[in-house]
């Protein structure tokens, strides 16, 4: 559960949680996190002038003015039962979002990681648009490590030159209704997206303007699928609709991640085909649900 309003007031609801902006009386009860070297050798300081580790309130204090002051969401992580803020949570969204996670040493634990994350998977990406959400699990973090690939993070990779980092695919851009992979296309980077109303040729799509009249979600919802129309005269974009229809969008999604990071292209540098661009509809569907 989510409210937000213009001025970056974020709130966040979980089972055991309340999210909210970081606020200067949250000083004394986040020092302990941030006063405390056990969590702060957790957290990730990569690109930070200093780390955050805080001796007095004041430096606590100082820490809070800065995130309160800059153009991303720094959340306190309240207890519900407690009332006190026991670490947060910092999100930006961009091509790739970062996500830091900074809690007290006694809630490092699987099941408040994994009930943070998961808002982060689920909640963010809507509020923060992003290409990817990475975070980092230093080695000695076991719990974060074991919550993120539970959760479907994939790791660890170096980002921007540092290491340990979990990788989460955001499928904001998803499937076009065609069956265009608009996640992985690399025609416009700025597009949002079919599905977002965001591609130019829109007005002139028969898939875009018949699956919104029927309310569809694709084509392959579609009982005159498929129709041969438009952009399912191209053998890969029909395959993968057909794929959708058997299998579901989520699985298709799922797989050409899963592919992506095995080295599979979707458009080769400076074109509009790839390695799913195959002579029959037969290996296409071989490459999506076995992979290389």
């Amino acid at each position: 559960m989510k409210d937000k309003s213009p001025s970056r007031n974020y709130q966040y609801e979980t089972q055991r949680f309340l999210l909210r902006q970081v606020q200067a009386e949250d000083a004394p009860a986040l020092l302990k996190c941030y006063g405390n070297p056990a969590a702060v050798a957790l957290m990730n300081d990569d690109n930070c002038l200093r780390g955050f580790l805080c001796q007095t309130l004041e430096d606590m204090q100082a820490y809070i003015s800065i995130w309160q002051s800059e153009d991303y969401a720094r959340l306190a992580v309240i207890d519900k039962k407690s009332r006190e803020p026991v670490g947060t949570l910092e999100i930006f969204g961009g091509e790739t979002g970062v996500l830091r996670v900074d809690l007290r040493p006694d809630y490092e634990t699987p099941e408040v990681l994994e009930e943070l994350y998961t808002l982060a998977k689920h909640q963010f990406p809507e509020d923060f648009p992003m290409g990817a959400m990475v975070t980092k699990a230093v080695p000695q973090a076991a719990a974060r490590r074991e919550a993120l690939i539970k959760l479907g993070f994939s790791g660890p990779e170096t980002f921007r030159n540092y290491d340990s980092y979990y990788r989460l695919p955001v499928r904001t851009l998803g499937i076009a209704y065609c069956g265009l992979a608009c996640c992985l296309c690399s025609q416009k980077e700025s597009c949002p997206g079919c599905q977002n109303q965001g591609c130019e040729q829109s007005d002139k799509c028969v898939h875009f303007a018949c699956c919104r009249e029927k309310g569809l979600a694709g084509c392959w919802e579609c009982p005159d699928f498929p129709c041969g129309q438009g952009m399912q005269k191209n053998r890969r974009i029909l395959t993968f609709a057909k794929f959708a229809k058997e299998h579901g969008v989520a699985r298709l999604l799922e797989c050409l991640e899963r592919n992506r990071w095995a080295g599979v292209v979707y458009h080769q540098p400076g074109g509009l085909t790839g390695d799913y661009d195959l002579e029959t509809e037969e290996e296409i569907m071989r490459l999506l649900e076995k992979g290389k």
